[in-house]
């Protein structure tokens, strides 16, 4: 009698918890079917099965390893390819963005100085859940010397203000400083050393350091591949000079690498990646540059999720009056852009670290479809695919201390991913085939985000 009173109660301690959980998949959604590259570097998984619940990633793998708990919500994407959400390391972010940079997969930036106020804002409404959008890294406002280039920038004239610069950023919980053009050496030297103490990377548009000195001294990214030219020419003290004022010094240097010795730029590579600088090359921007009023080139840019008012905000013919841009600097800077290619390619080759960025939504650069681009030109100037894609996925994720949580699709890692059509590792244009972005663990129609 006691032993069947013990199996009875047994019994019935066993069955309770499938009573008090009858859909044990409850709240969860698995997307199975499709082709998985998960970001880590490893080869593409085939009927692959993602389990997403609060927003995080459950469980990712092949879909005979993972089992879809009772009562989960099931989205069939036999067919389809599946790649994590796509980080674009250099923005200057504006509300008006936001949905388009979702519409197009991105759902990470970094953004790269604006109004400081204004980015502020924008990051704890997206945090909040107040509005669609891509997770922000933000800088604050720009870091430059006296006077700053551009308004809201923050003008600095000694190491104390330098110092004082970096410490404000950190305040407002800043995930990198940005310098800009001015600074030259006698201030980046206690910006560095700041940057140093307060353990935050330091990323860069240089003009008066070459890109050797100032990975040297602890630079992490060189944005634009800025201060490459004044690291490889013989006498860099004209372009320092130059950028007294932004557009001279900019034009200066875009009409100089055409005439770069590729065994110089092999050198000046391989030096920046023994100094562990990265580079965001924003191949996207140059090209941009060379074709300000080439109607042809306007109309192969994919232009359908841009708002209007961005586009009129672009004002290319004010942009050229104020850069002082002539018939003759297109040809020149058009031909500097094979040498741009050769440098990406010789960096990459010694081991450099490349991030992909787009300086969206600047002129000729919309938001989240310029992305797209900068990998269509990365691939052209050499690297692969896959090489490409892990530019805008898992070496950003690295780079900004998320490894763990960004730029991949497996256990733990936020809910971030995008749904394509093609394979974008047989052809990197089929990146532009989206079928479903999904952010947070929150799944977007593409059409709908580029529609707002």
């Amino acid at each position: 009698m006691i032993g069947r009173t013990t199996r009875i109660v047994a019994l019935a301690l066993a069955v309770l918890p499938a009573l008090a959980c009858p859909n044990p998949g409850k709240g969860k959604t698995a997307y199975v079917g499709a082709t998985l590259f998960d970001g880590t570097g490893a080869p593409a998984i085939r009927n692959a099965v993602i389990l997403v619940s609060g927003g995080r990633i459950e469980a990712a793998g092949q879909a005979d390893m993972i089992k879809v708990p009772r009562g989960a919500t099931v989205v069939d994407l036999a067919g389809r390819w599946i790649i994590p959400g796509l980080i674009d390391m250099h923005v200057h972010l504006e509300r008006r963005a936001l949905a388009p940079y979702l519409a197009y997969g991105v759902t990470s930036v970094r953004d790269m100085g604006g109004l400081q106020d204004s980015v502020l804002f924008l990051r704890d409404d997206v945090h909040n859940g107040t509005a669609d959008g891509p997770r922000i890294f933000l800088s604050g406002a720009m870091i430059d010397g006296a006077p700053a280039t551009f308004p809201g920038a923050t003008a600095v004239r000694t190491a104390n203000d330098a110092r004082r610069a970096v410490g404000n950023r950190v305040l407002i919980g800043a995930s990198q400083i940005k310098i800009y053009t001015k600074i030259d050496r006698r201030l980046l030297e206690p910006l560095m050393d700041e940057a140093k103490a307060l353990e935050t990377p330091v990323a860069a548009h240089l003009g008066r350091v070459d890109a050797i000195t100032a990975a040297r001294l602890g630079v992490r990214t060189l944005e634009h591949m800025s201060g490459v030219v004044e690291a490889t020419v013989r006498d860099p003290a004209p372009f320092f000079r130059a950028h007294e004022d932004f557009f001279t010094g900019w034009n200066l240097e875009e009409r100089s690498w055409a005439g770069l010795d590729s065994a110089a730029l092999d050198r000046t590579a391989r030096a920046l990646v023994q100094a562990g600088a990265a580079i965001v090359p924003t191949l996207a921007l140059h090209e941009a540059w060379g074709h300000l009023e080439d109607s042809s080139y306007v109309a192969g840019l994919d232009l359908t999720g841009l708002p209007p008012v961005v586009r009129e905000a672009w004002n290319i013919p004010d942009l050229v009056r104020r850069a002082r841009i002539t018939a003759r600097d297109y040809p020149a800077f058009q031909s500097g852009r094979a040498n741009q290619n050769l440098f990406v390619r010789l960096f990459y080759r010694a081991g450099g670290q490349v991030l992909a960025g787009s300086d969206s939504p600047n002129q000729l650069l919309p938001p989240g479809a310029s992305l797209h681009r900068e990998l269509r030109l990365l691939v052209g100037a050499g690297l692969s695919p896959k090489d490409a894609l892990l530019a805008a996925t898992r070496e950003p994720a690295r780079l900004l201390g998320a490894a763990d949580t960004l730029g991949v699709v497996q256990p733990g890692a936020v809910a971030d991913f995008v749904v394509l059509t093609a394979d974008p590792l047989a052809d990197i244009a089929n990146l532009a085939l989206i079928q479903m972005v999904v952010a947070y663990g929150i799944a977007h129609d593409p059409r709908e985000l580029r529609g707002r």
